[in-house]
């Protein structure tokens, strides 16, 4: 017993020194992950460059980011989300809370930056990995032939060395100062030491050249996918945004015209008990009362459905449901005094834009290519194996440490290995997937080349049929309230009845709120369609009610072409049911 306490001691100290150094050459996991932040974060910027010209200023953070999220409680989470904060936002600052809180947008920032992480992953891989630590042992042998020898060894078995995977498709490994020092009591002899061990292997068919990058390329290619999908989305996000905005706006129009019309009914009636007591019958006045109770209801109703679009945008931008939200209306109002911006271009000229525009159909392009290229590497696998490999190492031959070290004294291994493809079933299904990968993905860039056909067609169709709906309902309103004037005129010459005004006054509100609807309506769809050709800016100024610069769009000035309602009449041309169908007369007959 007394002989282990030298070696327990020795160890012993061994370990400290290994604490202290471990201690001395760690970091925070904090710092792993700033360090982590600034390789992906340069890796998207370096790629914003690439694709589009210039960085973003891309980040994850968020306000909890800076704290530490074991000291985070769940308590304060529903204190803060409780909290009641009246405020009154215009659209652009509605777009601005939505980049800061909504979840949905934080949630594609975060999946672009774990496809950066992969590729650092990636990258790792062909990069030098280095490697390092230490052993300490404890050996005891009892010699059970009658000799009373004993033998024990301490040893601290250090390791240090990198490997590294190269871009030609092979493999470099080092291994440094192995069995750095021996403490020995008794008996016995100690094993050589290793100094310097190197090995490399070298494919020069199967698995060699792109082959062997081939998860690299996947990843930096899948980084360009993530920034095209996230730069998509941000513009939908800002779309998003601005439809609920002015749904809003629409039902807050709705309101007051439902209120209005509530309020004007009440005076309706008040009049009609005073006209009732020598000129109108008094079921004439009931049906005035009836009239203003639905009006009444109609209005709470309204009321509640603006309150909960409301709380419902609250929800969408992140921020806590309590409190005020106020809109502002001016952007309704820029609508209204604009009248509708025509969007000049024709279907051929919108599917050629939004081929070229579109990011997520050059994501679908870049895909095909890659279903391609691993076919490719799919069929490297039926080339047979024929490896260069090479290795090198230096030994401390009979001494207990590296002072009998001899660097004279090494060895030395060079040859070929050669691996015949007898066996390819697995190579031949791994192939055959890949074919119908392939396949699979023609089939997904044909559908996303009709799909973007269709809604193009669709979106220009919705314009145009938006921009009828919108005369149609000017028209209507103009009628309604000439209407109005006329059924009030012959009210008070004893030419009309009760039931004619209040009829009146319904269709002068259905025809109001159908103008704003159809107002809203238009824009939005033109929105849309911007949109789906890739064109949609939100940086703009006044996005919501002007054109971006339409690339090579000769003889129109959109800023200087408003379209204005115009009267309708009975007579105007509409399409046939024979010129739609493309059927003739006598058929339909």
């Amino acid at each position: 017993m007394l002989k282990i306490l030298p070696a327990l001691i020795h160890a012993s100290a061994g370990l400290s020194l290994l604490a202290v150094a471990a201690f001395l050459q760690s970091c925070s996991p904090s710092h792993w992950s700033k360090n982590a932040d600034r390789e992906v974060y340069g890796i998207l910027r370096s790629q914003e460059v690439k694709l589009f010209g210039q960085p973003s200023d891309f980040d994850i953070g968020t306000p909890h980011s800076s704290s530490d999220r074991q000291e985070i409680e769940a308590v304060k989470i529903i204190t803060g989300r409780l909290e009641t904060q009246d405020r009154t936002i215009n659209l652009s600052e509605s777009i601005d809370l939505s980049v800061r809180n909504r979840r949905e947008y934080q949630a594609e920032k975060e999946t672009l930056y774990l496809a950066g992480l992969d590729l650092t992953r990636a990258r790792h891989d062909f990069e030098p990995r280095l490697g390092a630590g230490s052993q300490i042992a404890v050996e005891s042998t009892d010699w059970q032939d009658g000799d009373d020898r004993d033998t024990l060894r301490t040893s601290v078995r250090n390791r240090a060395g990198f490997s590294q995977l190269l871009g030609s498709g092979g493999q470099l490994a080092v291994d440094l100062a192995q069995d750095i020092f021996k403490f020995h009591l008794g008996g016995g002899s100690a094993p050589p030491a290793r100094f310097l061990a190197m090995r490399l292997s070298q494919p020069l068919l199967r698995g060699s050249g792109a082959v062997a990058t081939e998860n690299l390329t996947q990843r930096e290619r899948n980084v360009a996918y993530a920034i095209r999908t996230f730069t998509r989305y941000q513009k939908r996000n800002a779309l998003e945004i601005t439809i609920s905005y002015y749904r809003i706006l629409q039902e807050k129009d709705r309101v007051r015209n439902e209120y209005l019309n509530y309020r004007n009914l009440i005076a309706f009636t008040e009049r009609a008990s005073e006209l009732a007591q020598d000129r109108l019958p008094r079921f004439q006045v009931d049906q005035a009362r009836q009239d203003e109770l639905r009006a009444r209801n109609r209005y709470i109703l309204a009321v509640n459905s603006y309150r909960n679009l409301v709380d419902g945008f609250k929800l969408t931008l992140g921020i806590p449901i309590g409190g005020e939200l106020l809109l502002d209306d001016s952007v309704l109002q820029s609508l209204a005094s604009t009248g509708l911006t025509p969007l000049p271009l024709d279907e051929s000229r919108a599917l050629e834009i939004a081929s070229a525009r579109r990011l997520d159909l050059v994501n679908e392009v870049d895909r095909f290519e890659d279903a391609q290229r691993k076919l490719v590497v799919a069929a490297d696998a039926f080339r047979p194996g024929l490896n260069l490999f090479a290795s090198f190492s230096a030994d401390s031959r009979g001494g207990r440490d590296y002072s009998n070290f001899n660097p004279e004294v090494y060895r030395s291994r060079l040859g070929l290995d050669i691996d015949l493809p007898l066996d390819n079933l697995e190579a031949r299904n791994a192939y055959r997937r890949g074919e119908i990968d392939f396949d699979r993905q023609l089939r997904q860039l044909e559908l996303a080349l009709d799909r973007l056909q269709l809604e193009v067609r669709s979106g220009l169709r919705g314009l145009d049929l938006a921009r009828e709906r919108y005369e149609i309902q000017q028209n209507a309103l103009s009628l309604a309230n000439q209407r109005v004037e006329a059924v009030n005129l012959l009210l008070e010459a004893d030419r009309a009845e009760t039931r004619d005004i209040l009829e009146a006054r319904n269709d002068q509100l259905a025809a109001s709120n159908a103008v704003t609807s159809a107002l809203v309506d238009y824009h939005l769809t033109r929105l849309g369609v911007l949109h789906e050709l890739g064109l949609f800016d939100p940086s703009l100024p006044r996005f919501w009610v002007e054109n971006p610069s339409l690339p090579e769009i000769r003889g129109n000035n959109v800023a200087d072409h408003r379209v204005k309602p115009r009267a309708i009449a009975s007579g105007d041309a509409v399409i046939t049911p024979e010129e739609l169908f493309q059927e003739s007369s006598n058929a339909s007959e």
